[in-house]
């Protein structure tokens, strides 16, 4: 509803933001090998790119790029968290979770869903490294893909031959990245199934809970 002409403009904005931030990122990664060699970049992971910036600008140039990765994490985490309360507002709204995530502010924000996400976000970056919670989440990204496509693929949503490479190719990324919790990050693996777990089985119980709470008030 936020978005004119949502038909014609949504395969736009993706598509054009999947070529640009492609080749953002492949310009940044060779730009920044030829300034700092590759051993340099293995040698600071994390840190590459200010490494470049100082290696370029001096100490400018290392205050620039941390401000802007300070800018570009926030970002993500805001452009995330406000999508995930949105869509939790939406499934809320169709009874698939507590009716106490079903609320907006008087700006139109789900406001109980974002304070709620950001909560459990918090909490998560807490007790979990940068790491682990970069290969859980994109494990849930790319299962999610996965299991989208399939449906789309069932469905006959959109070209057949698309969505399923996209089940393909979804899937057997998510056997690499388990096959390499396993083998790195057993600890991030078992907390992702567990709140799996958590979603199939915890979700239906506390909804009838809910339910019947609600009848008998």
């Amino acid at each position: 509803k936020d978005i004119d002409n949502p038909r014609n403009t949504l395969p736009r904005a993706v598509l054009s933001a999947i070529v640009v931030v492609t080749i953002v990122y492949v310009v940044v990664a060779v730009g920044t090998v030829m300034l700092i060699g590759a051993d340099q970049v293995v040698d600071h992971k994390e840190i590459a790119l200010a490494v470049a910036g100082r290696q370029t600008f001096g100490t400018v140039g290392l205050v620039v790029v941390t401000i802007a990765a300070a800018f570009s994490t926030g970002s993500a985490i805001n452009a995330t968290l406000f999508a995930t309360a949105r869509l939790t507002y939406k499934v809320a709204e169709d009874g698939e979770l507590p009716a106490v995530l079903d609320h907006k502010n008087t700006a139109g924000i789900p406001d109980r869903a974002v304070i709620g996400l950001g909560t459990a976000a918090a909490a998560l970056a807490t007790v979990g490294t940068l790491t682990s919670l970069v290969e859980a989440a994109s494990l849930s990204f790319l299962f999610t893909f996965a299991v989208v496509c399939g449906l789309a693929f069932r469905q006959r949503s959109g070209m057949r031959l698309v969505t399923g490479f996209g089940v393909l190719a979804g899937s057997a990324a998510s056997i690499a990245l388990i096959v390499r919790l396993v083998r790195t990050n057993l600890l991030a693996l078992v907390l992702l199934g567990l709140l799996v777990v958590i979603a199939m089985f915890g979700r239906p119980v506390l909804l009838r809970h809910l339910k019947t709470e609600n009848h008998q008030s």
